[in-house]
């Protein structure tokens, strides 16, 4: 016997309320959101950076993968701790016509770019 709220459920009737009410919990994306690869761009110039960016989307594709990130870093060291790398990445993904996000916060964040192919 167990006390939901101000009702008081037995048994079956109790599993069957606790499993829909934690439903959307255990569902899951049935497309993985791993990321499969990443580069890492710290510390090069827009103009190393572009081989780089056009080779890594090249061997993702080629490997068949869907979820990537390309890592900027946020400027910090940078003149005016202004990012260059960030903003010049997601205009290559724009003129390639790919989707991206920003990643999450405690992956990178503002940081990094997360691709999908």
């Amino acid at each position: 016997m167990a006390t939901l709220g101000k009702q008081i459920f037995h048994g079956k009737r109790l599993s069957l309320i606790y499993r829909q009410m934690n439903s959307k919990k255990e569902k899951k994306n049935k497309y993985p959101q791993t990321i499969q690869a990443e580069l890492d761009l710290h510390g090069l110039t827009k103009e190393e950076s572009r081989e780089e960016i056009f080779d890594f989307l090249s061997e993702a594709n080629s490997k068949g993968y869907n979820k990537i990130r390309i890592i900027t870093g946020k400027g910090i060291h940078s003149e005016n701790n202004q990012g260059v790398l960030n903003r010049y990445v997601r205009s290559i993904l724009i003129e390639e016509n790919l989707e991206y996000c920003e990643a999450k916060i405690n992956e990178g964040g503002s940081g990094a770019i997360d691709v999908k192919l």
